[in-house]
């Protein structure tokens, strides 16, 4: 095997993770053309056909499955070696782009970039406001903070924490339009949401109920979906340690106490096949490091 079917293979496998043509041309240094050219080369040298073409679907063949199995972890051990290695330079240099919801910049992120930055003067961070891995790879993302786990195969993720959550509304709103006195109740009130999560799931005396969310109004941010709950919008999923905070002062109140709500989640995010630098390791790690007390955050959230 020469170094051209080499790439070859590296291309089809990237693809084969990817999905894709295009999406793996955001990792390589090549376009979707080249890499559609280089897996035809690949099958003319191995004689078979390895993946099934069409207009909006990209599917391995019994062969393709087999080559992607064999030669696929060896890439990978490949990566990790290359990895191991580029972690020993002594200086960080280089961009590092990150996206996560709006609330863990203003309250986490940001203060930790600026440490970050002043340890490595080196290094730059750029960071956008997402709370998924929609975008992830079209707008080439280094690191992502999400509440939505990710259905990105070629990603790998973490769990950074969780968090209860409980449904709370101002005593202005419920004096106004009454209390929900159970979970199907609620459809009659104006729900807040502060994410794209298309159900809420409850729990009470054992029995788990899924509950459309048909939001009065929506937003990608718990830090406004929270001011809008404390205007007197409606009712809003929070996190409980900011509702204890509110309660002291009866801005907020809890609406259907005895309702075990849904979990809040966040994960980190990074891709597994794209070399990552150590720049990008290392902030991650510093990331994970500080995330360690998720209630720090929520509190400063009401400070």
């Amino acid at each position: 095997m020469d170094a051209k079917e080499l790439g070859n293979l590296y291309w089809f496998c990237l693809s084969v993770e990817c999905g894709g043509y295009a999406p793996a041309s955001l990792l390589a240094t090549a376009s979707a053309p080249t890499l559609s050219r280089a897996v035809s080369q690949l099958e003319e040298k191995v004689g078979e056909k390895l993946i099934h073409r069409h207009a909006k679907k990209f599917q391995l063949t019994n062969a393709g499955e087999e080559y992607y199995r064999r030669f696929a972890p060896i890439f990978k051990q490949v990566d990790e070696q290359w990895l191991n290695l580029s972690n020993t330079q002594a200086t960080l240099t280089g961009d590092i782009y990150v996206s996560c919801p709006e609330p863990f910049a203003d309250y986490f992120l940001q203060n930790l970039a600026i440490e970050f930055m002043t340890e490595h003067p080196d290094v730059k961070i750029h960071i956008s406001f997402s709370s998924d891995t929609e975008n992830y790879i079209d707008e080439r993302i280094d690191l992502a903070i999400v509440t939505t786990p990710s259905n990105i195969p070629t990603l790998i993720q973490k769990p950074l924490f969780q968090t209860e959550l409980v449904l709370a509304a101002s005593p202005k709103y419920l004096k106004s339009q009454g209390i929900p006195n159970n979970i199907e109740s609620l459809l009659e009130h104006n729900l807040l949401a502060g994410n794209t999560m298309p159900f809420w799931e409850f729990k009470y005396q054992g029995v788990t109920t899924k509950l459309p969310v048909m939001a009065k109004y929506s937003i990608n941010s718990l830090r406004l979906m929270i001011n809008a709950v404390k205007a007197g919008m409606g009712i809003g999923l929070i996190p409980k340690e900011v509702l204890l905070e509110f309660e002291k002062d009866a801005v907020l109140q809890r609406v259907l106490p005895d309702v075990e709500c849904p979990k809040g989640k966040a994960y980190i995010v990074w891709s597994d096949r794209q070399l990552i630098a150590s720049r990008v390791v290392a902030f991650r790690e510093k990331i994970i490091q500080k995330m360690d007390k998720p209630s720090d955050l929520f509190k400063s959230m009401v400070s």
